[in-house]
């Protein structure tokens, strides 16, 4: 692969130590997965029915109901029912997102219907999706059906907590509107005195058909790193132009993401379509990410959709082995094992990243080289100071004891737990190889 030396040496500097950073809170609710394909959808072939148990193991810790075709069509109450429970079954929490073609009344009876039922209460709700870019509506409409969407249902349920606007990406004039105009818009309080919203949620896939590996783990990660930091600003900025703090404060998600919308033709896990081996990285990059910044959940999609090339997009295969891709496998390594406060790191190579958590005493340290040639050496023991030799230095936000010295093979992702006294206690592999075996990751001894 051939990277211009412009970017070597920015994302050299951006390797730099530094260690003024501060450690994040990891959201309960931030590993997530779309609800997408179920059987009858769009009159295409589904089966989440029959992958519960992986999409359990996955450990995804909240699912959303939404996307075009949910919109378009809302399912009936007993197909809502069914997937609520079924998510609910599994130890997840639904985000049920309710239609912006249909009435405020409808939205507030559904609200009204499964909230009254300890057993089928939702917390988390959207309105409509992708209005902008999909469906053409203007801003005004676009705040308008948000706010009376919100109002009814709040006025049914003022516990809810409810996330908009689900564009396909961070349009920056929408969001600015939706969140700073005095007329326009929604982070205010409604006429009953409620929040009309909770969160603010956008959309990205980075790439068209035409993209290359470069793309995936440069471009498409700064691309999604640029729209979260514009939205990070605008929710500060409306969260003290409304006097939001603490739990009252605005919160953001990433409700659909995955590294196109529109697949290459290779489908193998040595390329670089969805179910390839490094869009799994490019989910820790994101997820990370979502660490770093404190979103509430990144959900992306989808759980399984196989019937057609192009829009392969699924972390589980097609039947009959629905083998999970590698954007399963890696999701599953960062929600066993990734928690409590998130710990920023950086290396001093553009091609291998580190991510790092820290829960009970317990760090976590993951560590990927994304180079497909070259092996990567480091000590984990010298973090925070200058490497030596063919080494490459990490840096970190916060002192790590981690006494152990690791070589890392070309496209491969490494996972490591240290107890508070610096002793390994874990450590996964996962490599390109395996994911071409259909391998799960390796716990290695």
């Amino acid at each position: 692969m051939k990277i211009s030396k412009r970017i070597i040496v920015s994302l050299f500097v951006l390797g730099c130590l530094n260690t003024g950073l501060t450690a994040q809170q990891i959201s309960p609710y931030l590993f997530g997965q779309n609800l997408w394909l179920t059987e009858g959808s769009e009159g295409r072939p589904g089966y989440i029915d029959q992958i519960w148990p992986t999409v359990e193991q996955s450990g995804v810790e909240i699912i959303r109901i939404g996307g075009a075709g949910y919109d378009r069509n809302m399912p009936p109450l007993d197909t809502l029912i069914h997937w609520v429970k079924s998510i609910k079954a599994i130890g997840a929490e639904p985000l049920l997102q309710v239609s912006k073609f249909q009435s405020a009344q409808q939205a507030a009876d559904l609200v009204k219907y499964f909230n009254q039922s300890k057993d089928l209460y939702i917390k988390f709700w959207s309105i409509g999706n992708e209005p902008y870019h999909m469906d053409k509506f203007s801003v005004d409409s676009i705040s308008d059906y948000i706010k009376t969407h919100a109002t009814a249902m709040k006025a049914v349920d003022d516990k809810i907590k409810i996330f908009v606007p689900d564009l396909a990406a961070y349009y920056n004039n929408v969001y600015e509107a939706l969140l700073k105009d005095d007329e326009l818009s929604v982070a205010g309080r409604d006429e009953n005195g409620n929040w009309y919203i909770d969160g603010i949620n956008f959309h990205n896939y980075p790439n068209a058909k035409d993209y290359n590996r470069s793309d995936v783990i440069f471009f498409s990660v700064s691309k999604m790193r640029g729209m979260v930091m514009d939205l990070k600003k605008d929710i500060a900025y409306a969260n003290e132009k409304y006097a939001r703090n603490g739990e009252d404060a605005l919160s953001w998600s990433i409700t659909e993401f995955n590294i196109t919308y529109d697949n290459p033709d290779d489908l193998s896990p040595g390329g670089i379509a969805v179910p390839s081996f490094i869009n799994g990285q490019f989910w820790v990059d994101i997820f990370c990410m979502a660490m770093e910044y404190e979103a509430f959940t990144v959900t992306p999609w989808c759980i399984q959709e196989s019937d057609r090339p192009r829009t392969y997009f699924g972390y589980v295969g097609g039947p009959p082995e629905f083998i999970p891709h590698s954007t399963y496998y890696h999701m599953q390594m960062l929600a066993e094992n990734m928690n409590g406060e998130y710990i920023k790191m950086k290396t001093s190579s553009p091609f291998f990243k580190a991510f790092g958590s820290v829960d009970k005493g317990v760090t976590t340290i993951v560590l990927m080289n994304q180079h497909e040639e070259q092996f990567v050496e480091t000590d984990l023991n010298k973090i925070n100071t200058k490497a030596e030799n063919s080494t490459i230095a990490i840096s970190s936000s916060r002192d790590i004891q981690a006494n152990f010295k690791v070589r890392i093979a070309p496209n491969s992702t490494t996972l490591l737990q240290f107890d508070a006294q610096g002793r390994k206690i874990k450590e996964l592999l996962y490599t390109q190889k395996m994911a071409i075996q259909n391998e799960p990751p390796q716990i290695i001894k």
